[in-house]
């Protein structure tokens, strides 16, 4: 059996940089096990399946494998799947809005044309949060850094569709100069039934990019995710439920990837209809490499 499959970069419109991901095309003819097995031989921190649809409402279904599990939802394989379908076919040339069915239901992708070239947006599921807990020191452990670097806000485990632990530090050089304990992280994420720790600190300057990010799944496999759409959609939602409770909406431009060499931007946004914040996060991609499984 072969298959055939693309290496996209999401959240960068550069090749090699951003996260990359495989998209295996036409993959109804393969079961969980071997998607895993494939997941494993990428050696990506996502590699996700295209398959039919089950939902009439949906245009494709997809399966997203980390090289340890399979994840119900997963940010940038999302923008990787939608970016390698609408360049696999010049059908969907006009196409302004996927919609894409897999663990946590229908996923709709809005295709945005700007002058810098297309941005894919994404909302995102509804936000769940949950204290964490675990102590200040604890967590300061975790991330090799000083208590002291850690900000007032609470340590919450926040899903958009995945659950992650949330830490805000208090100064932006913090985020860089992290020393992460991986063997611990994946231990206490376990422990509060997160998938990783999400770190993030705000700039405080008028720069156009106000956050900058890092996330850490271990757990998964993945020593340092380059840029991670669930953990963006987590901080956005950790924003609006502690920084911006008053406020009907909000969005801002972050940044991840950085001390990896693996620069990646994430426009983050969110929005109030009555008690639910809706999520919507959107990036970038571009195609890097192609090939065909030979199984």
């Amino acid at each position: 059996m072969r298959f055939d499959y693309v290496q996209v970069d999401a959240f960068t419109d550069e090749p090699l940089y951003g996260n990359p991901a495989a998209v295996v095309f036409q993959a109804d003819g393969l079961d969980g096990k071997t998607m895993q097995k494939i997941a494993r031989e990428m050696n990506l921190s996502e590699t996700v399946f295209i398959l039919k649809p089950s939902s009439a409402e949906a245009d494709y279904r997809a399966r997203i494998f980390t090289p340890v599990s399979e994840l119900p939802f997963a940010g940038h394989p999302t923008i990787a799947a939608a970016h390698a379908l609408l360049e696999q076919t010049t059908s969907r040339a006009d196409t302004r809005w996927l919609r894409q069915e897999c663990g946590i239901g229908i996923v709709p992708i809005e295709v945005v044309e700007t002058s810098a070239g297309t941005l894919l947006r994404m909302t995102q599921g509804v936000p769940q949060h949950r204290l964490a807990p675990l102590s200040r020191v604890s967590v300061a452990k975790m991330l090799g850094c000083a208590e002291a670097d850690l900000a007032d806000r609470p340590l919450e485990v926040v899903s958009t569709g995945v659950p992650w632990l949330i830490v805000e530090l208090s100064r932006l050089a913090g985020i860089s100069e992290l020393v992460p304990d991986q063997m611990l992280i994946a231990q206490e994420c376990k422990s509060v039934g997160a998938v990783g720790v999400t770190v993030f600190a705000e700039r405080g300057d008028l720069s156009p990019v106000r956050i900058r990010l890092r996330t850490f799944a271990p757990g998964e496999g993945v020593a340092e995710d380059p840029v991670c759409g669930s953990g963006n959609g987590s901080v956005a939602a950790f924003l609006a439920r502690h920084k911006h409770a008053g406020e009907v909406g909000g969005s801002y431009v972050a940044e991840q990837g950085i001390e990896i060499g693996r620069d990646g931007k994430v426009f983050a946004s969110w929005r109030r209809e009555g008690d639910i914040v809706v999520v919507q996060i959107g990036g970038q991609a571009v195609i890097v490499a192609s090939g065909r499984l030979h199984l």
